[in-house]
């Protein structure tokens, strides 16, 4: 099946405080709206190539802390077992560190995608129906497909306009520090090798190991970079277009393209 690169999720203290420092550094940011499934908002990032970055907050500041409480406590991982598939995705990124914290793929029939990983041996819950509801109170569908493995990417099938989810005009794409899109995503795992080979197997790409020792895997036209290190997952984002970054945007993990990203990432 074809698949095209859809999105990174950022995570943020707050998403008025997100707004302010992404917008600062240049981009142009479109509110996003109120997950029905999760206690989240967020905010988008559109880029010309059609991706984007998602600024994402719980609506509750104060719940970020509880939440971090209990992710620490002998609690969490019978709170997990209770909760969705998506809940079992996301809170865990939603209690870790702030910044890029995973990325998704776009695309058609994931049911059938979904049997066939199954028969290969891959463990992933869904599809799972997600909806948002937009400022202008449109309501928003889609489905998720989401792998228990934190290293591969969760997939998105929309069921209302991709346009209504994703902004397109000129005037949401365009940003003022000349980015263009996303460029690579470097993915933590504890073992490199173990993580390509799921990719490769999962999205039949073909891993390659580069001078610089760095294994990477062309996929859905992005290149993803696996690296070791923990959290596992999505870590760092290389954008194309633009250059540094300022530093707190960086921190969050979102480089431009002369930045290096070789070695254990944060």
């Amino acid at each position: 099946m074809r698949f095209r690169f859809d999105h990174a999720v950022i995570l943020v203290p707050s998403l008025v405080e997100g707004i302010a420092r992404y917008s600062a550094a240049g981009f142009t940011v479109r509110a996003g709206g109120r997950h029905d499934t999760l206690p989240t908002e967020n905010a988008l990032i559109p880029f010309t190539d059609g991706s984007y970055l998602e600024l994402i907050a719980l609506h509750d500041p104060g719940a970020r802390e509880d939440l971090r409480r209990l992710a620490a406590s002998a609690r969490w991982e019978n709170h997990l077992r209770g909760v969705s598939a998506i809940g079992r995705r996301f809170l865990p990124s939603l209690a870790g560190p702030e910044g890029v914290c995973d990325y998704a793929l776009g695309g058609a029939r994931l049911k059938s995608f979904a049997a066939e990983a199954r028969r290969r041996g891959l463990v992933m819950t869904g599809p799972s129906r997600f909806g948002r509801e937009t400022p202008e109170r449109r309501r928003l569908e889609m489905d998720l497909l989401l792998p228990a493995a934190e290293h591969l990417p969760f997939l998105v099938e929309d069921h209302t306009p991709r346009e209504w989810r994703v902004p397109t005009d000129s005037g949401a794409t365009s940003h003022a520090n000349q980015a263009l899109g996303v460029a690579s995503v470097t993915v933590n795992a504890p073992d490199v090798v173990a993580a390509a080979l799921e990719l490769a197997e999962s999205f039949d790409a073909a891993p390659r190991v580069g001078e610089d020792g760095v294994t990477r895997l062309a996929l859905a036209g992005l290149e993803v970079r696996v690296a070791p290190g923990k959290p596992t997952g999505a870590r760092v984002v290389e954008l194309s277009g633009v250059g540094r970054l300022p530093a707190d945007i960086e921190a969050d993990g979102v480089r431009g393209g002369n930045a290096e990203q070789t070695g254990e990432v944060r």
